[in-house]
């Protein structure tokens, strides 16, 4: 597509290093999936069932089912779709594949390394397990432990149901930081590249679009953001060239998707 031509030239424009993360709706969850030991002397399960909530910032995960002695670590994110366990006795990286799937490498002293092919949880269509992700997201949430509780899900949730359900959830989860916030708002001076955030946010609110595309269009928008602060005038023109085109072709995605125009 040519947006996403678009995108690539405004991340050359910027010249920045484009920090991204795995959205916590694609993280959260119950995790099942066979393990392999190598150069281990202990006795560790061979099929494990993992939870992962979040926690602040990172994720909590319980490894009790991974082998005795083990417990509650914390995931944090190094950038990519990476997840990361750094302690002096204990090593591991959470690396997110395909929808759904997972992979969790976990060192455990000197030699003895477990690798653990994972797959979530789900209840039938990605909106639906992407709904229930949100809803584990604002259990957790402390700030709306006060807020009245959502109705409960259908025993067979309908995917267009769920669909209707994303974007309010993720609004309210944004507004209250539980979520991270798609795009810094009017963070530029630059009128071609506000309209470019501004694009973004509608994009971020359309349940049109899949998980992974909000998450790979909210980044571009940071780098933009922050790009758009630099003095040089000549990189300020370039820059509002690539906005102008990316919010064109951006704003033609949206309208062939239907999505609301607010």
């Amino acid at each position: 597509m040519r947006w996403l031509v678009a995108l690539a030239c405004l991340t050359a424009v910027a010249g920045a290093e484009p920090w991204t993360e795995p959205d916590p709706a694609a993280v959260v969850g119950r995790w099942t999936g066979a393990v392999t030991w190598t150069g281990c002397a202990i006795d560790g399960a061979r099929q494990v069932t993992f939870a992962v909530s979040r926690d602040g910032s990172g994720y909590r995960i319980d490894l009790a089912p991974l082998a005795d002695g083990l417990g509650a670590e914390i995931l944090v994110a190094i950038g990519g779709p990476r997840l990361a366990i750094d302690r002096a006795d204990r090593h591991g990286v959470w690396t997110m594949g395909k929808p759904g799937r997972a992979r969790l490498e976990l060192g455990l002293g000197a030699a003895c390394q477990a690798s653990a092919s994972l797959r979530r949880a789900s209840i039938g269509s990605p909106a639906c397990d992407e709904e229930v992700a949100l809803r584990d997201l604002r259990a957790t949430c402390a700030a709306l432990a006060d807020a009245p509780p959502l109705a409960s899900l259908p025993i067979r949730p309908r995917a267009a149901a769920c669909q209707r359900a994303l974007a309010p959830l993720r609004r309210e989860l944004v507004g209250v930081g539980c979520l991270p916030s798609p795009i810094p708002v009017g963070a530029t001076r630059i009128a071609a590249c506000d309209q470019v955030l501004a694009i973004v946010t509608r994009a971020a609110r359309c349940d049109r679009i899949s998980v992974e595309m909000k998450q790979r269009l909210g980044e571009q928008a940071r780098i933009v953001a922050r790009s758009a602060a630099i003095d040089d005038p000549a990189a300020r023109a370039d820059l509002s060239d690539s906005c102008r085109t990316t919010a064109t072709e951006l704003g033609e995605l949206l309208e062939l998707l239907h999505c609301p125009a607010r």
